[in-house]
């Protein structure tokens, strides 16, 4: 089955892999096109290209850090085929898409603090690239909540680790004062970045869910089975496991929380936690003729709804 496949993949498997993922995200395009209705100009088209490289990307890089730090134990590719399936929704901000990459370097370097009682240099550095985010995405502020959820799990709450954290998160400003005093420039008392702007948007989700309904209700139910599989298998994972994913859950509800309440774009940083906990139990499931079905149905759903997107 094709579940199988995707545990412990040959090189086959994985450029089989590859090239349905570009043919998945490049499906849009080539219906436009081939119906003569290509709006793309040349600019927006070498975007699109490397939207759709930066999507791959993503995945694989999600996938190695899931492996890597040993939150699902099996080598596969299931975590990437599912965020590759994920990318239904067409995402209209690059700057989305950069800031979802860059969080894989800040959740790397928060599950790398595991077992240390003074991970000095993963507070730093997971800080330094979370103050970067924020620069171009201020709502991410929000995320550092994660930070100190992390501190808990991971029993390295100290006043220490706090006071390296604000460290790392000041650096750019540190940087941006050293560049000013070497240049001719004076600081006017403004900051790299603003403070975001909090607001429910309830007519943009309620048109969303309207014309996305039958695709959401197939994400819901896939998601609401993985969800019920991993609490009653929680307990037979490895502690480092299970506390990993609880900041990964931490991860999925503050993504919720500012896909709620921030613009149209910021929905995407949902789609990195929810690929672990579905590929999670497409991965260790006993059921695996129910989770092959499941999967197929995800796929079928995911290029059907892909195919009628309109550029």
């Amino acid at each position: 089955m094709l579940l199988e496949r995707l545990i412990n993949p040959k090189p086959k498997t994985i450029l089989l892999f590859v090239l349905f993922a570009f043919i998945f995200l490049l499906l849009p395009t080539i219906k436009n096109q081939s119906f003569g209705d290509f709006s793309l100009n040349f600019y927006e088209t070498i975007l699109f290209f490397l939207t759709i490289f930066g999507i791959l990307l993503h995945a694989f890089g999600l996938n190695n850090l899931i492996y890597k730090n040993d939150v699902i134990k099996k080598e596969n590719i299931i975590i990437a085929t599912t965020f590759i399936l994920l990318n239904t929704f067409r995402v209209n901000s690059p700057l989305d898409l950069l800031s979802s990459f860059l969080m894989l370097f800040f959740i790397n370097f928060l599950l790398g603090s595991y077992q240390k009682e003074f991970p000095f240099n993963e507070v730093f550095s997971s800080s330094l690239i979370l103050s970067l985010i924020i620069i171009i995405n201020p709502i991410f502020i929000l995320m550092y909540v994660l930070f100190v959820v992390c501190s808990f799990i991971f029993n390295f709450s100290n006043w220490r680790c706090y006071i390296v954290s604000l460290l790392g998160a000041s650096m750019p400003f540190i940087f941006y004062l050293i560049f000013l005093s070497l240049s001719t420039n004076e600081y006017s008392g403004g900051w790299l970045f603003t403070l975001p702007e909090l607001l429910f948007n309830g007519k943009e989700l309620i048109t969303f869910f309207k014309n996305s309904k039958s695709t959401i209700i197939v994400f819901s139910v896939i998601f609401l089975i993985s969800g019920f599989e991993f609490f009653n298998w929680l307990y037979k994972k490895s502690i480092r496991s299970r506390k990993s994913f609880f900041i990964i859950l931490a991860m999925l509800i503050i993504s919720i929380v500012i896909s709620f309440f921030g613009n149209e774009g910021n929905w995407y940083i949902i789609l990195s936690p929810l690929s672990v906990l579905i590929a999670n139990y497409f991965t260790y499931t006993k059921k695996r003729n129910l989770a092959n079905i499941l999967f197929y149905v995800f796929i079928f759903t995911s290029l059907f709804y892909r195919w009628n997107i309109i550029i």
